[in-house]
């Protein structure tokens, strides 16, 4: 490579640092720039798919599966209660995938991590020294919330933090400052993590970096592909075995007792009360549901009913803390298969992953991939607009997939000279 081109690319990356790093800053601190920070994430991100259109081109083309999700938002206009509100949101979500994929297709994956670590290092010391609480409505507990609204959001944003500082040491494209930022990160980010006091999320955390890292050393392990594959059906098939047991079995006097031995609620703060709400929902409306963002309207009795269980105020931003019960009741059947076949291909990625072999990378990205998949099931996560989880789906989406420019230049057709 000569001095010329050296230097261009070295200027790209600076240019793409800058980008990636303002773009999370606002993403990340939304609790401190309210409004102004969605209006900046637009501003930015889409100056950035602006000068980098015809390498957008091609990350749409490759990576449209992923629109789904706020394709079938918009057209649910057709049949929604609130059909402004159902266009706002899934413009917003279409918008916001648009941005993502751009960012994560064209910058190289050590310049992303690096932008990332150093943005959200700034986030958490600022929200290190946060006063601000919240009282547990269920528990009477006063936990500390930051800038993120609840203790799970925090803490979630925390280990995403933390991950990305990791991430900076596994690319190993990083002069000494960048590390020397980095650590700061990771230290900052498990700080911020524990003040959540959160113990699903400690939980999670743990659990979603073991099976990263026994599925790196399992990819490594010299078996042949045909045995690998073999012994990948049978832990699948285990795993669904088990959940369906569980299912059958389950207890629930027996889980109670469980919970309150544990000193915790077993409504899971009001969660199973409102799924059940949901489900009453899903049974009026099957197949198309009541279209995007309008359930939450003081017209609704469910709606109603969920804001008094959960202390809220009557037309207050609120889901079903469950991404598949919440879709459902948006999007119907639709857009519950939209959700869920994203996931299903992305577990058929890391399953090509680990036949072929996983890059150390591959760790940080699997496991915040796991924790927005783990967060789906107790939270409305994973395609809301303008959030840190849709993002890191978005990476582990084009990532796992080996669906970047740097992974098949030679096949984009759409990168015009």
């Amino acid at each position: 490579m000569d001095k010329a081109t050296l230097r261009q690319q070295k200027q790209t990356e600076k240019m793409d640092y800058f980008f990636v790093f303002t773009i999370f800053i606002f993403l990340t601190g939304a609790g401190i720039f309210g409004f102004f920070s969605t209006l900046m994430f637009l501003v930015v991100g889409g100056f950035y798919v602006i000068l980098n259109f015809k390498y957008a081109l091609a990350a749409y083309k490759n990576n449209w599966f992923i629109f789904l999700f706020g394709l079938v938002g918009v057209l649910s206009v057709f049949w929604a209660a609130y059909p402004l509100a159902a266009l706002r949101n899934g413009v917003q979500a279409v918008l916001t995938i648009s941005i993502f994929l751009t960012i994560i297709y064209c910058v190289k994956l050590d310049v992303l991590f690096k932008a990332m670590s150093t943005a959200m290092l700034a986030i958490m010391f600022f929200n290190v020294f946060s006063p601000q609480t919240v009282e547990i409505a269920f528990t009477g507990e006063i936990v500390k919330v930051g800038y993120f609204g609840s203790k799970n959001n925090m803490a979630m944003v925390a280990g995403f933090a933390v991950l990305s500082g990791v991430g900076v040491f596994v690319c190993g494209k990083a002069s000494f400052l960048t590390r020397i930022l980095a650590a700061i990160c990771i230290v900052l980010s498990l700080v911020t993590f524990l003040q959540a006091r959160s113990l699903g999320s400690t939980l999670s955390l743990a659990f979603v970096v073991g099976v990263s890292s026994f599925l790196f050393i399992y990819s490594r392990a010299k078996l042949l592909n045909s045995l690998k594959l073999n012994i990948n059906i049978i832990i699948f098939l285990s795993f669904v075995f088990l959940i369906l047991l569980l299912v059958v079995l389950f207890d629930y006097s027996v889980y109670e007792s469980f919970m309150y031995r544990l000193g915790k609620d077993p409504t899971i703060t009001g969660r199973t009360d409102i799924w059940g709400i949901g489900f009453e929902s899903i049974k009026e409306n099957p197949i198309l549901g009541v279209g995007q963002s309008s359930y939450w309207n003081l017209n609704n009795v469910g709606a109603l009913e969920i804001w008094e269980i959960a202390n809220k105020e009557a037309g207050s931003p609120f889901g079903f803390h469950n991404l598949y019960i919440h879709t459902y009741v948006e999007l119907g059947l639709f857009g519950f298969l939209a959700v869920s076949l994203i996931f299903v291909k992305i577990f058929i990625g890391i399953n090509g992953l680990v036949l072929k072999g996983m890059k150390p990378i591959d760790v940080v990205i699997i496991s915040v991939f796991l924790i927005v998949f783990s967060k789906t099931f107790f939270e409305t996560v994973g395609f809301a607009p303008f959030s840190i989880p849709s993002f890191f789906l978005c990476l582990s989406w084009v990532h796992i997939r080996r669906a970047s420019f740097y992974d098949k230049p030679a096949s984009i057709k759409l990168r015009l000279n």
